[in-house]
Protein backbone atom coordinates (compact mmCIF):
# COMPACT_ATOMS: atom_id res chain seq x y z
CA UNK A 1 0.00 0.00 0.00
CA UNK A 2 2.92 2.63 0.70
CA UNK A 3 4.35 1.79 -2.71
CA UNK A 4 0.94 2.59 -4.04
CA UNK A 5 0.49 5.83 -2.11
CA UNK A 6 4.42 6.64 -3.15
CA UNK A 7 3.66 6.18 -7.04
CA UNK A 8 0.05 8.16 -6.83
CA UNK A 9 2.10 11.20 -5.07
CA UNK A 10 4.82 11.30 -7.35
CA UNK A 11 2.37 11.43 -10.75
CA UNK A 12 0.44 13.95 -8.29
CA UNK A 13 3.52 16.18 -8.28
CA UNK A 14 4.78 15.49 -12.04
CA UNK A 15 0.96 16.77 -12.72
CA UNK A 16 1.09 19.91 -11.09
CA UNK A 17 4.62 20.85 -12.65
CA UNK A 18 3.45 20.06 -15.95
CA UNK A 19 -0.01 22.45 -15.47
CA UNK A 20 2.18 25.08 -14.07
CA UNK A 21 4.67 25.30 -16.88
CA UNK A 22 1.81 24.72 -19.37
CA UNK A 23 -0.03 27.44 -17.86
CA UNK A 24 2.98 30.09 -18.08
CA UNK A 25 3.24 29.27 -21.90
CA UNK A 26 -0.16 29.91 -22.94
CA UNK A 27 -0.47 32.78 -20.80
CA UNK A 28 2.74 34.55 -22.64
CA UNK A 29 1.53 32.78 -25.39
CA UNK A 30 -2.15 35.45 -25.80
CA UNK A 31 -1.15 38.80 -27.79
CA UNK A 32 -1.78 41.43 -26.12
CA UNK A 33 -0.18 43.33 -22.93
CA UNK A 34 -1.63 43.51 -19.56
CA UNK A 35 -0.62 47.04 -19.40
CA UNK A 36 -2.79 47.76 -22.63
CA UNK A 37 -5.82 49.90 -21.96
CA UNK A 38 -8.60 52.42 -23.08
CA UNK A 39 -6.27 55.58 -21.57
CA UNK A 40 -2.89 54.83 -23.46
CA UNK A 41 -0.15 54.63 -21.55
CA UNK A 42 3.30 56.67 -22.80
CA UNK A 43 5.92 53.77 -24.09
CA UNK A 44 8.49 54.57 -21.15
CA UNK A 45 5.26 54.34 -18.36
CA UNK A 46 4.82 50.93 -19.87
CA UNK A 47 8.47 50.18 -19.98
CA UNK A 48 8.72 50.96 -16.12
CA UNK A 49 5.93 49.09 -15.14
CA UNK A 50 7.29 46.09 -17.03
CA UNK A 51 10.39 46.31 -16.02
CA UNK A 52 8.85 46.43 -12.25
CA UNK A 53 7.03 43.42 -12.50
CA UNK A 54 9.92 41.62 -13.77
CA UNK A 55 7.89 41.66 -17.33
CA UNK A 56 10.80 42.87 -19.33
CA UNK A 57 13.05 39.64 -18.59
CA UNK A 58 13.12 36.60 -20.87
CA UNK A 59 10.71 34.32 -20.65
CA UNK A 60 12.97 31.43 -19.92
CA UNK A 61 14.35 33.18 -16.59
CA UNK A 62 10.63 34.73 -16.11
CA UNK A 63 9.35 30.77 -16.09
CA UNK A 64 12.55 29.83 -13.60
CA UNK A 65 11.50 32.94 -11.05
CA UNK A 66 7.84 32.24 -11.33
CA UNK A 67 8.67 28.70 -10.06
CA UNK A 68 11.36 29.08 -7.74
CA UNK A 69 7.87 31.76 -5.84
CA UNK A 70 5.54 28.93 -6.02
CA UNK A 71 7.95 26.26 -4.76
CA UNK A 72 9.81 27.99 -2.12
CA UNK A 73 7.30 30.45 -1.18
CA UNK A 74 4.21 29.34 -2.31
CA UNK A 75 3.96 33.02 -3.82
CA UNK A 76 1.73 33.93 -6.62
CA UNK A 77 2.96 37.31 -7.41
CA UNK A 78 1.25 40.28 -7.22
CA UNK A 79 -2.03 41.33 -8.93
CA UNK A 80 -1.24 44.14 -11.55
CA UNK A 81 -4.73 45.10 -11.23
CA UNK A 82 -4.65 45.93 -7.31
CA UNK A 83 -1.91 48.33 -5.34
CA UNK A 84 -2.46 46.59 -2.24
CA UNK A 85 -3.26 42.85 -2.83
CA UNK A 86 -1.35 40.09 -3.89
CA UNK A 87 -2.70 37.21 -5.65
CA UNK A 88 -2.58 34.98 -1.89
CA UNK A 89 -4.23 38.04 -0.30
CA UNK A 90 -7.69 37.32 -3.04
CA UNK A 91 -6.66 33.55 -2.65
CA UNK A 92 -6.94 33.34 1.38
CA UNK A 93 -9.84 36.26 1.35
CA UNK A 94 -12.28 35.05 -1.19
CA UNK A 95 -11.36 31.51 -1.75
CA UNK A 96 -13.33 30.74 1.87
CA UNK A 97 -16.37 31.72 0.24
CA UNK A 98 -16.28 29.91 -2.64
CA UNK A 99 -15.21 26.60 -0.44
CA UNK A 100 -18.13 27.14 1.29
CA UNK A 101 -20.73 27.43 -1.65
CA UNK A 102 -18.48 24.33 -3.17
CA UNK A 103 -19.11 22.24 0.02
CA UNK A 104 -22.56 22.75 0.69
CA UNK A 105 -23.02 22.03 -3.08
CA UNK A 106 -21.27 18.25 -2.54
CA UNK A 107 -23.16 18.00 0.51
CA UNK A 108 -26.51 18.33 -1.36
CA UNK A 109 -25.37 16.38 -4.44
CA UNK A 110 -24.22 13.49 -2.29
CA UNK A 111 -27.24 13.42 0.21
CA UNK A 112 -29.92 13.33 -2.65
CA UNK A 113 -28.26 11.82 -5.04
CA UNK A 114 -27.51 8.61 -3.16
CA UNK A 115 -30.69 8.79 -1.85
CA UNK A 116 -32.15 9.12 -4.95
CA UNK A 117 -30.51 6.13 -6.33
CA UNK A 118 -30.80 3.75 -3.79
CA UNK A 119 -34.19 4.23 -3.87
CA UNK A 120 -34.99 4.35 -7.39
CA UNK A 121 -33.02 0.89 -7.62
CA UNK A 122 -35.06 -0.52 -4.48
CA UNK A 123 -37.94 0.70 -6.21
CA UNK A 124 -37.06 -0.75 -9.79
CA UNK A 125 -39.60 0.11 -12.58
CA UNK A 126 -42.07 1.97 -10.30
CA UNK A 127 -43.40 5.25 -10.01
CA UNK A 128 -40.65 6.12 -7.41
CA UNK A 129 -38.70 5.33 -9.86
CA UNK A 130 -39.25 6.70 -12.73
CA UNK A 131 -40.03 10.01 -10.42
CA UNK A 132 -35.88 9.70 -9.22
CA UNK A 133 -34.92 9.42 -12.87
CA UNK A 134 -37.02 12.14 -13.98
CA UNK A 135 -35.44 14.24 -11.92
CA UNK A 136 -32.00 12.60 -12.22
CA UNK A 137 -32.45 14.02 -16.32
CA UNK A 138 -33.47 17.35 -15.49
CA UNK A 139 -30.19 17.87 -13.11
CA UNK A 140 -27.94 16.66 -15.78
CA UNK A 141 -30.20 18.49 -18.92
CA UNK A 142 -30.23 22.00 -17.44
CA UNK A 143 -26.87 24.06 -16.82
CA UNK A 144 -26.57 26.25 -13.69
CA UNK A 145 -26.76 29.15 -15.87
CA UNK A 146 -30.08 28.36 -16.52
CA UNK A 147 -30.88 26.68 -13.65
CA UNK A 148 -29.98 29.78 -11.12
CA UNK A 149 -32.43 32.30 -12.77
CA UNK A 150 -35.05 29.76 -12.38
CA UNK A 151 -34.53 29.36 -8.87
CA UNK A 152 -34.54 32.85 -8.61
CA UNK A 153 -37.54 33.58 -9.67
CA UNK A 154 -39.45 31.15 -7.78
CA UNK A 155 -38.10 30.84 -4.31
CA UNK A 156 -36.77 34.65 -4.51
CA UNK A 157 -39.07 36.97 -6.37
CA UNK A 158 -42.34 35.08 -6.41
CA UNK A 159 -42.10 32.91 -2.92
CA UNK A 160 -39.67 34.84 -1.45
CA UNK A 161 -38.55 32.26 0.55
CA UNK A 162 -34.71 33.17 0.26
CA UNK A 163 -32.51 36.47 -0.72
CA UNK A 164 -32.10 37.15 -4.39
CA UNK A 165 -28.59 37.72 -4.23
CA UNK A 166 -25.56 38.57 -1.90
CA UNK A 167 -23.45 36.24 0.69
CA UNK A 168 -23.77 37.00 4.62
CA UNK A 169 -26.43 34.37 6.00
CA UNK A 170 -27.21 30.95 5.61
CA UNK A 171 -30.14 31.77 3.79
CA UNK A 172 -27.81 33.19 1.41
CA UNK A 173 -26.50 30.04 0.34
CA UNK A 174 -29.14 27.89 -0.34
CA UNK A 175 -30.46 28.85 -3.69
CA UNK A 176 -26.95 28.69 -5.13
CA UNK A 177 -25.85 25.99 -3.45
CA UNK A 178 -28.84 24.22 -4.93
CA UNK A 179 -28.05 25.57 -8.30
CA UNK A 180 -24.13 24.42 -8.28
CA UNK A 181 -25.18 21.03 -6.97
CA UNK A 182 -28.12 19.75 -9.10
CA UNK A 183 -25.72 18.80 -11.68
CA UNK A 184 -23.73 16.69 -9.66
CA UNK A 185 -26.65 15.10 -7.36
CA UNK A 186 -27.97 13.79 -11.03
CA UNK A 187 -25.30 12.33 -11.45
CA UNK A 188 -24.67 10.83 -8.31
CA UNK A 189 -28.07 9.62 -8.68
CA UNK A 190 -27.67 8.11 -11.86
CA UNK A 191 -24.84 5.99 -11.27
CA UNK A 192 -25.82 4.73 -7.39
CA UNK A 193 -28.90 3.67 -9.12
CA UNK A 194 -26.96 1.65 -12.19
CA UNK A 195 -24.74 0.55 -9.89
CA UNK A 196 -27.16 -0.82 -7.14
CA UNK A 197 -29.63 -2.77 -9.87
CA UNK A 198 -25.99 -4.38 -11.08
CA UNK A 199 -24.95 -5.51 -7.49
CA UNK A 200 -28.64 -6.46 -6.37
CA UNK A 201 -28.13 -9.26 -9.25
CA UNK A 202 -25.24 -10.74 -8.40
CA UNK A 203 -24.92 -14.50 -6.95
CA UNK A 204 -23.84 -13.33 -3.04
CA UNK A 205 -26.40 -11.38 -2.51
CA UNK A 206 -28.74 -13.67 -3.62
CA UNK A 207 -26.72 -16.34 -1.15
CA UNK A 208 -27.11 -13.69 1.21
CA UNK A 209 -31.07 -13.75 0.86
CA UNK A 210 -30.99 -17.14 1.15
CA UNK A 211 -29.13 -17.51 4.25
CA UNK A 212 -32.53 -15.61 6.34
CA UNK A 213 -30.53 -12.25 6.35
CA UNK A 214 -32.72 -9.30 6.33
CA UNK A 215 -33.45 -6.85 3.85
CA UNK A 216 -31.85 -4.24 5.90
CA UNK A 217 -28.73 -5.72 6.20
CA UNK A 218 -28.47 -7.01 3.06
CA UNK A 219 -28.61 -4.14 1.40
CA UNK A 220 -26.88 -1.83 4.11
CA UNK A 221 -24.09 -4.29 4.79
CA UNK A 222 -23.34 -5.60 1.01
CA UNK A 223 -25.38 -3.74 -1.72
CA UNK A 224 -24.55 -0.28 -1.06
CA UNK A 225 -21.11 -1.11 0.46
CA UNK A 226 -20.50 -2.16 -3.14
CA UNK A 227 -22.33 -0.26 -5.16
CA UNK A 228 -20.62 3.24 -3.52
CA UNK A 229 -16.98 2.43 -4.80
CA UNK A 230 -17.53 4.13 -8.36
CA UNK A 231 -19.32 6.71 -6.56
CA UNK A 232 -16.38 7.31 -4.55
CA UNK A 233 -13.87 7.47 -7.62
CA UNK A 234 -15.66 10.16 -9.03
CA UNK A 235 -16.41 11.95 -6.06
CA UNK A 236 -12.69 14.02 -6.66
CA UNK A 237 -13.23 15.61 -10.00
CA UNK A 238 -16.80 16.26 -8.98
CA UNK A 239 -15.81 18.28 -5.97
CA UNK A 240 -13.58 19.84 -8.10
CA UNK A 241 -15.86 20.80 -10.92
CA UNK A 242 -18.20 22.24 -8.13
CA UNK A 243 -15.45 24.73 -6.50
CA UNK A 244 -14.16 25.50 -10.27
CA UNK A 245 -17.73 25.90 -11.05
CA UNK A 246 -18.58 28.54 -9.08
CA UNK A 247 -17.68 31.54 -11.43
CA UNK A 248 -21.01 31.03 -13.13
CA UNK A 249 -22.98 30.96 -10.18
CA UNK A 250 -21.09 33.24 -7.78
CA UNK A 251 -21.71 36.36 -10.66
CA UNK A 252 -25.05 35.40 -11.11
CA UNK A 253 -26.25 35.91 -7.25
CA UNK A 254 -23.17 38.59 -6.65
CA UNK A 255 -21.16 36.21 -4.33
CA UNK A 256 -17.74 37.67 -3.78
CA UNK A 257 -15.78 34.55 -4.66
CA UNK A 258 -12.38 33.86 -5.84
CA UNK A 259 -14.50 33.17 -9.23
CA UNK A 260 -15.94 36.44 -9.65
CA UNK A 261 -12.21 38.10 -9.00
CA UNK A 262 -11.13 35.25 -11.66
CA UNK A 263 -13.25 35.86 -14.27
CA UNK A 264 -12.61 39.70 -13.96
CA UNK A 265 -8.87 39.39 -13.87
CA UNK A 266 -9.47 37.85 -17.24
CA UNK A 267 -11.01 40.83 -19.10
CA UNK A 268 -8.67 42.69 -17.09
CA UNK A 269 -5.54 41.01 -18.40
CA UNK A 270 -4.31 40.21 -14.55
CA UNK A 271 -1.51 37.45 -15.64
CA UNK A 272 -0.84 36.74 -11.77
CA UNK A 273 -4.05 36.47 -11.00
CA UNK A 274 -5.01 34.44 -14.09
CA UNK A 275 -2.13 32.40 -13.36
CA UNK A 276 -2.84 31.66 -9.59
CA UNK A 277 -6.27 31.02 -9.75
CA UNK A 278 -5.73 28.52 -12.17
CA UNK A 279 -2.87 26.75 -10.65
CA UNK A 280 -4.58 27.01 -7.21
CA UNK A 281 -7.86 25.23 -8.51
CA UNK A 282 -5.59 22.48 -10.74
CA UNK A 283 -3.87 21.77 -7.49
CA UNK A 284 -7.34 20.85 -5.88
CA UNK A 285 -8.64 18.97 -8.71
CA UNK A 286 -4.84 16.92 -8.67
CA UNK A 287 -4.96 16.57 -4.85
CA UNK A 288 -8.36 15.66 -5.06
CA UNK A 289 -7.98 13.03 -7.61
CA UNK A 290 -5.20 11.66 -5.11
CA UNK A 291 -6.74 11.18 -1.87
CA UNK A 292 -9.72 9.66 -3.52
CA UNK A 293 -6.90 7.26 -5.14
CA UNK A 294 -5.45 6.58 -1.26
CA UNK A 295 -9.88 6.19 -0.26
CA UNK A 296 -10.50 3.55 -2.80
CA UNK A 297 -7.03 1.62 -2.19
CA UNK A 298 -8.25 1.64 1.58
CA UNK A 299 -12.06 0.74 0.52
CA UNK A 300 -11.27 -1.53 -1.79
CA UNK A 301 -8.84 -4.94 -1.05
CA UNK A 302 -8.16 -5.58 -4.49
CA UNK A 303 -6.48 -2.20 -5.54
CA UNK A 304 -4.01 -3.25 -1.97
CA UNK A 305 -3.21 -7.15 -3.34
CA UNK A 306 -2.04 -5.57 -6.41
CA UNK A 307 0.23 -2.97 -4.42
CA UNK A 308 2.06 -5.79 -2.82
CA UNK A 309 2.08 -7.92 -6.16
CA UNK A 310 4.00 -5.22 -7.34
Amino acid sequence: MLRYVLQRLTMLLVTLWVVITLTFILMHAIPGDPFTSEKKLPESTIQNLKAFYGLDKPLPVQYVNYLKNIVVHQDFGPSFKSKTLTVNDYIANNFPVSAQLGIQSLLIALVFGLTLGVIASLRHNTALDYTAMIIAVLGVSVPNIVLAPILINIFAVKLKWFPIAMWGTFAHTVLPSIALGAHSMAVIARLMRSNMLEVLNQDYIRTARSKGLSSFVVVWRHTIRNAILPVITILGPLAATLLTGTFVVEQIFGIPGLGKYFVQSVSDRDYPMILGTTIFYSAILITANFLVDIAYGLIDPRIKIGAKGE
